[in-house]
């Protein structure tokens, strides 16, 4: 079932109408921007929308990439509308065809908002879905649409590429001239001698359930997001955001012999940053009071104002005031320098905790996870080759790069001979722990 012409006229009314209404100081805004050729978005608020029609509410939780199209027509039609009425009082007005909008705030509801990530029985619909971002990829540019030109009536028509095979075109098999050619032989404009003419910015993002709303003993699964136009370089790994946008399915071309391996897919439609809530926090009088007052009461004797400080760090830790000390001391961070030559060094340090298995390494992890605005919590069952081999030297151990890692924060070490006592290899177990912090302005 697709949607009717007359359908697709009510869509693009509705919501022509309603951003005029609510988004006409946006549109303005944008008509004003020198750059023509640039992606705008404009943000709709989605209770707003379907509180003014709810027939629209219905076409879009049916058909999402269909409505989306008819949104980003209506939008330049608004748009044209609005030039129109403002053209006499702003001169320096210009009509922009990148437009896109941009639909997030959901309603709150099993059906629509996801906290984990979406599975199979979700595909084709609009979701909300939350998570840390775990990996970015670079920007690519991405060739959306082709050209073609039939050899025996000389009809020009475009074909697009595929979402669900990774972009790639597919040749229609007849001539697609009303006109009744069917012919099937046809000519790419956009071949070999000449470069691609539709072409957008692209990239994937890899995102991960967020591990405090998981429960005790579960894996936090991942999932591939695409990205276009302006939505690219929108966020950044480390981020707690949430993509509204269709969950889609998409393989790669068949070959014989070969399985089709399907993965999903969400094809983002508008992105929102939730860290960036806490990075604009400002200090009030209250809170500087509070601190003032604290550092004057231990005037006189400041470690005993760190060692209460220490005492409320990570309190379901019973003791171990020095490893509270060395976790508080990286998550604080400290002042990146340039040296002599130029070179920067950076102020922040990393943190190696050893120690048998249930001393509360990973309840550090956690904690130093949930205090720090943009964090990563990952184990060794989810990571890439990374480990260390310990050296068993005379006067000295040291860690290098070596074996593989084993289990969820086990570590196999290897002692190597020792060069002058000729000791043979002896392999044992450790448990260790890995805070990494990094400082992202």
């Amino acid at each position: 079932m697709v949607l009717g012409a007359d359908q697709v006229n009510l869509i693009g009314q509705v919501f022509e109408s309603y951003v005029l209404e609510h988004h006409r100081d946006d549109i303005l805004g944008i008509l004003r921007e020198a750059d023509d050729e640039a992606h705008y978005p404009v943000v709709v608020d989605a209770l707003t929308l379907f509180e003014t029609n709810m027939e629209i509410g219905e076409y879009f939780n049916a058909f999402p990439s269909e409505v989306l199209t008819v949104f980003d027509s209506a939008l330049r039609r608004a748009a044209l509308a609005a030039l129109q009425d403002a053209a006499a009082g702003s001169p320096h007005l210009s009509l922009k065809q990148n437009l896109h909008a941009r639909v997030s705030g959901l309603p709150v509801c099993p059906e629509l908002t996801r906290e984990h990530i979406p599975k199979a029985r979700d595909v084709g619909h609009f979701l909300s879905v939350t998570g840390t971002v775990i990996r970015t990829s670079l920007v690519k540019v991405l060739e959306f649409e082709r050209s073609y030109i039939c050899n025996k009536c000389k009809h020009v028509f475009a074909v697009k590429a595929d979402f669900e095979q990774y972009y790639a075109f597919c040749r229609p098999s007849a001539c697609l001239n009303e006109e009744g050619c069917n012919s099937s032989k046809f000519t790419c404009l956009s071949g070999a001698t000449s470069s691609p003419a539709c072409c957008r910015d692209y990239q994937e993002i890899k995102i991960q359930e967020q591990v405090q709303r998981l429960s005790v003993g579960s894996i936090p699964r991942c999932m591939v997001v695409a990205l276009e136009d302006d939505l690219v370089d929108s966020c950044k790994s480390g981020d707690d955001i949430t993509v509204y946008g269709v969950v889609m399915q998409r393989w790669k071309p068949f070959h014989e012999g070969a399985r089709c391996d399907l993965e999903l897919v969400l094809k983002a439609n508008y992105v929102k940053v939730n860290n960036e809530q806490l990075s604009g926090v400002v200090i009030d009088e209250e809170v500087r009071k509070e601190f003032e007052d604290f550092w004057e009461k231990h005037r006189d004797d400041p470690l005993a104002g760190r060692n209460e400080i220490l005492a409320s760090l990570c309190p379901q830790v019973f003791g171990l005031y020095l490893v509270k000390l060395a976790v508080a001391m990286v998550l604080a961070g400290g002042v990146q320098r340039t040296d002599a030559t130029g070179t920067r060094i950076r102020g922040e340090s990393h943190l190696l905790l050893v120690g048998d298995p249930g001393t509360g390494k990973s309840q550090f992890l956690k904690y130093a996870v949930k205090i720090t605005p943009r964090s990563v919590l990952t184990a060794g069952i989810g990571s890439t080759s990374a480990a260390a081999e310990l050296e068993h030297d005379v006067e000295h151990v040291l860690l290098r790069a070596g074996n593989l890692l084993k289990n969820k924060f086990d570590f196999p070490f290897k002692s190597l001979t020792n060069r002058l006592g000729g000791k043979p290899k002896r392999t044992f177990w450790l448990n260790i722990t890995f805070l990494f912090c990094v400082r992202t302005g």
